[in-house]
């Protein structure tokens, strides 16, 4: 048995806090990492000390090997947790930590190499009969010859991929040759390595993984599967355990399946072996992700295990604390992400500051994060905020409490996918089980209208009546403001009120602090002020009492979010400025301006001035998050003038491209 003093964690955000959660638990001291820009990031906050990996790209921080091992050796580290992602499943840093005597919290070198190759864990998995999807295509001699016609759509994978990157699915074979090269380049750029391989795509399935431990005495668990069907741009964002229509029967199977591929790799540590499952439960190998996963909260809740307290133990030596029969399935957990994204345009990342988290603490609702208010989300890495999960006694249960909790949840300053999150687990046929990996591509646009109609039919007298007492409390902690321009609060005054850039006309009468009388030109009121802290607000208006959040985004702006909706007020003075801003874009919009519809880099320019375009040929490719977003022509057009140049990082919203029509 070995003895663990000092864990550094080669990670953050997230992961490196739930990390360091459990190691001090054990009694274990923590070294957190960081680049420079996150010296006061929350993994830095909680860790028992952290130090500076130094600026520059993720190469030269949480990717740079050299740096990481040499720090551990400095400061009498004796064992390194990769977390997911990054370093996490590269076998050269596996094999550089033991050879420098690190203990690794992980599988050994051997493992993580054979099943990081996809096309080598396919034949592993083969080689012990596990069902496979068809390949219509290997490599050979580092050549992919072209599928035949009737093997289309087909999947374009990185042999060394995970995350959701590094895959391109392709449904013609026009489009295979490009699919081929842009998934190549994104490896390469990504994982380090940009071989890929090409497998049969299976249309309508369910995605289900299983959670195994095995120590290095020889006994191997699982943990039983969670269901992890609901995704976008291929990346997991709701996930549940147990699967709600597995049967038994492929239960088992599965299980044993999984074991199988453990026992045959001779594995030690946590790790995930993913399948998919067709409509008859016919279930095909997919991968084995030797790592602790994202969504490994929702199989800790149903089992009560700590799974990276088990790694740790596994690491040093230790057996498994509990055999199989000791694992029991009780209840049912389901997890939402949070993340910073723009629902309505692709789910492209939405990197910002963030200027408020808050949260009510609810029973079996267990929040992960890596976050603090006031912070940025940086478009260099995963734009994670956080991970709700909760528990009940069955799905339904699990499904309300996560409701609740969405609901009684705030992100302000950035744009997100709270919303959303919220109609996806409350929408009928996620409710029925009837979902799979096709979920958001039949149901964004009825949930998007949803979440629009609900914005929509929020009361605006509860709305208005908060923003007034917001605005009183302005007046009181704000020397010169907009007050000193339309004068203090007198008996009356009158005001024009943007929600949601509505304006409505809005006269109010103080009757005391606490009590307003709001006219407006649809009703007139009283509404009272119950209590009000640094992020929550509650009123009563004709005696119903609600309660919401609030942030301050600006002076004589606030977003409030009231039943995991947020809705924008302002005084009208101060949104002029950003109604000009609006028409101006829009002008320049129709006067064929193409602008970058996220944060990025210019990755590659695909068009030339003069040069004339189809209507759906791409211009140029953006990247953001490490991930590829080509920007099209949506017409035919002439290009007039290019703005930017390769390498160059632009802004939401920056003119890219001029065009003039043919």
């Amino acid at each position: 048995m070995k003895n663990i003093n000092t864990l550094l964690i080669a990670n953050r955000g997230e992961i490196a806090v739930r990390i360091i959660k459990t190691a001090q638990k054990m009694g274990i001291k923590t070294l957190a990492v960081h680049d420079e820009s996150e010296r006061k990031a929350l993994h830095v906050q909680k860790a028992d000390f952290a130090i500076s990996l130094g600026k520059g790209s993720i190469g030269e921080t949480y990717l740079n090997i050299d740096k990481i091992i040499q720090i551990a050796r400095e400061n009498q580290v004796d064992a390194v947790h990769p977390g997911y992602g990054f370093l996490s499943e590269n076998s050269q840093f596996a094999k550089a930590c033991e050879e420098n005597g690190l203990i690794f919290i992980g599988p050994g070198p051997e493992a993580i190499r054979l099943m990081g190759d996809k096309l080598a864990a396919a034949n592993t998995a083969k080689k012990i009969n596990i069902p496979l999807l068809k390949f219509p295509n290997n490599q050979n001699n580092g050549e992919i010859p072209h599928p035949a016609k009737e093997d289309f759509p087909v999947m374009v994978k990185a042999s060394a991929g995970g995350g959701g990157k590094g895959m391109r699915i392709v449904d013609l074979p026009e489009k295979y040759k490009d699919a081929l090269e842009s998934t190549s380049r994104e490896a390469k750029k990504y994982f380090g390595d940009g071989t890929v391989y090409v497998e049969k795509y299976l249309a309508n399935p369910k995605h289900i993984e299983i959670q195994v431990l095995a120590d290095k005495h020889g006994n191997a668990v699982h943990l039983f599967e969670r269901e992890c069907s609901i995704q976008r741009r291929h990346q997991k964002i709701i996930e549940e355990a147990p699967a709600p229509a597995l049967s038994a029967k492929t239960r088992k199977e599965m299980t044993e399946a999984a074991l199988k591929i453990v026992r045959e790799l001779q594995y030690t540590s946590a790790g995930t072996v993913e399948f998919l499952v067709d409509e008859n439960e016919n279930f095909y190998f997919m991968e084995m992700n030797t790592r602790i996963q994202v969504e490994h909260p929702v199989t800790e809740m149903i089992t009560g295990i700590d799974i990276v307290r088990e790694q740790i133990r596994i690491a040093r030596g230790l057996p498994l604390s509990f055999k199989q029969e000791d694992v029991k399935i009780k209840g049912h957990a389901v997890e939402a992400r949070i993340y910073a994204e723009n629902v309505n345009n692709q789910f492209l990342p939405s990197p910002g500051k963030l200027e408020q988290f808050s949260y009510k603490k609810l029973e079996n609702v267990r929040i992960d994060s890596g976050v603090t208010n006031q912070t940025g989300i940086s478009a260099d890495y995963d734009p994670m905020i956080a991970k709700v999960t909760a528990w009940g006694e069955d799905r339904y249960s699990a499904v309300d409490q996560l409701s609740k909790a969405l609901t009684n949840m705030s992100v302000t300053g950035i744009k997100h996918n709270l919303p959303y999150l919220k109609e996806i687990i409350n929408h009928p046929a996620f409710t029925a089980n009837k979902h799979t990996t096709q979920f958001i591509n039949l149901h964004h646009k009825e949930i998007i209208e949803s979440i629009e109609k609900e914005k929509n039919n929020s009361e605006p007298d509860f709305l208005l009546g908060g923003f007034m007492f917001l605005q009183m409390g302005n007046q009181k902690k704000q020397d010169k403001t907009l007050w000193e321009q339309i004068g203090y609060w007198r008996h009356l005054m009158k005001l024009t009120v943007s929600l949601n850039d509505r304006k409505h006309n809005v006269t109010i009468k103080k009757i005391s602090d606490n009590l307003l009388e709001i006219q407006t030109d649809e009703r007139n009121f009283q509404t009272r002020l119950l209590a009000i802290n640094d992020d929550t607000l509650k009123i009563e208006i004709k005696g119903r009492q609600t309660e919401y959040f609030y942030s301050e985004i600006s002076l004589g702006k606030f977003e409030i979010t009231w039943n995991g909706i947020s809705h924008l007020l302002s005084i009208e003075d101060y949104s002029d400025i950003i109604k000009n801003k609006k028409q101006q874009s829009k002008k320049e919009q129709n006067g064929n301006r193409i602008h970058s519809p996220m944060f990025g880099k210019v990755l590659e320019i695909k068009a030339q001035s003069g040069e004339v375009v189809k209507k759906g040929e791409t211009l140029l490719i953006l990247e953001a998050m490490k991930m590829e977003n080509n920007i099209l022509a949506e017409q035919d057009t002439k290009i007039k003038k290019i703005f930017v140049n390769q390498g160059d990082q632009v802004k939401d919203g920056q003119v890219l491209i001029e065009t003039v029509s043919v």
